[in-house]
């Protein structure tokens, strides 16, 4: 049993101590057993939620929550990971109100290479399950992981058509991780279990109330690199999800559909706001993400002879790396950004450089 865990989990169970309190708290006491161990009277003079921790740290129930949560977890075979575990999802760990503590059963490992999540109308039509099914064959060229939140619709689609073409495929549930919900879709949850898995913060006994799902969308929208839109009203769980990976600064791609279609009202919506990429055709994913085979990385930079000494440069640097994002590139060449900035510019009108998303350059396939 760790111990640190135990107390991490007695502390996201405190009232009034959310994720975003709960890391500041760690980052001060530098662990939640230091936090448990200090003097409620001291804790009592913290602004603003003093008191709601002060009370909680006093309160012997809740270890003995976490205790009877972790010896639940050993039945189950349940993975518990803190913020700094070297486990927990490198993306999620970037969000500022990413869960302190998250669960995983399965056999996963939530760091894939690439991953992506898919989203969209419980209520989608047979254009919707078609274009997700056309996706995730493609992306199974990339070994891509597919995250959703196995809903009917567009969710359970996403994640049935990865399990057929041999993806990890992991859900994020609205609760705990003593049930499956809705209970029809757990023969596929199961099935995830082997290469990917189920994924929450909240503890066994927590039922998918309403208040859960944005709790549960915000996970889906910052586990992955980017959020794919298939379907949607113009509100909704997909939208929230959207918006959401849009504040983590994620790429957000959304699938266009008839006007009149209130199931594509908020596709849509996201593409006429310029909150989400066009997606019309797998491609444009593998080719905004970068995922293109590279049949050849080298440039031979004698057929650009009207290259500068500085330009040829950049090339010699990149040619050793898949990706360099400008910052490494000004290290790497010891040039001021401008200069660096500018030679990029003009090697991408020549069609040798290409921006990914995440401000990282790479050199075109030849």
């Amino acid at each position: 049993m760790s111990t640190e865990l135990k107390y991490l989990i007695a502390l996201t169970q405190i009232d009034g101590i959310g994720p975003i309190v709960g890391k500041e708290l760690l980052r001060f006491f530098g662990c939640a057993e230091a936090i448990f161990k200090e003097k409620p009277e001291t804790l009592s003079k913290i602004k603003r939620y003093g008191q709601q921790l002060a009370g909680g740290v006093s309160n012997p129930k809740l270890l003995h929550l976490a205790e009877t949560e972790l010896e639940f977890m050993d039945r189950e075979g349940i993975l518990g990971m803190s913020i700094s575990d070297h486990r927990y999802p490198e993306w999620l760990k970037e969000c500022p109100d990413s869960p302190a503590v998250l669960f995983l059963k399965g056999g996963g490992r939530l760091n894939e290479e690439k991953a992506v999540s898919i989203v969209g109308s419980r209520e989608a039509t047979g254009y919707g399950k078609e274009f997700v099914e056309e996706l995730v064959r493609e992306l199974s060229r990339f070994n891509v992981a597919i995250h959703s939140g196995l809903a009917y619709g567009i969710d359970i689609t996403a994640h049935k058509e990865a399990l057929r073409n041999g993806l990890p495929t992991y859900c994020t549930l609205a609760h705990g991780l003593d049930r499956i919900y809705p209970k029809k879709h757990t023969k596929f949850a199961n099935q995830m279990l082997a290469e990917g898995g189920w994924i929450t913060e909240f503890m066994s006994g927590t039922t998918p109330d309403r208040e859960n799902f944005p709790k549960r969308n915000r996970i889906v929208a910052g586990i992955t690199e980017a959020t794919i839109v298939v379907e949607s009203a113009r509100k909704g769980g997909a939208i929230i999800t959207a918006n959401i990976a849009n504040t983590y600064g994620r790429e957000v791609f959304a699938v266009p559909g008839r006007v009149a279609d209130e199931r594509s009202k908020g596709c849509n919506f996201l593409i006429k706001t310029n909150r989400a990429h066009l997606l019309q055709t797998p491609e444009d994913l593998i080719r905004m993400m970068g995922w293109e085979s590279k049949k050849s990385k080298l440039i031979q930079t004698r057929l650009f002879p009207d290259l500068t000494d500085n330009q040829v440069k950049i090339v010699e640097s990149m040619q050793s790396q898949d990706q360099l994002t400008m910052d490494e590139l000004v290290h790497v060449l010891n040039r001021p950004i401008s200069d660096v900035s500018t030679d990029l510019l003009l090697m991408e009108f020549k069609g040798m450089v290409r921006q990914l998303p995440g401000k990282k350059f790479e050199l075109c396939n030849q």
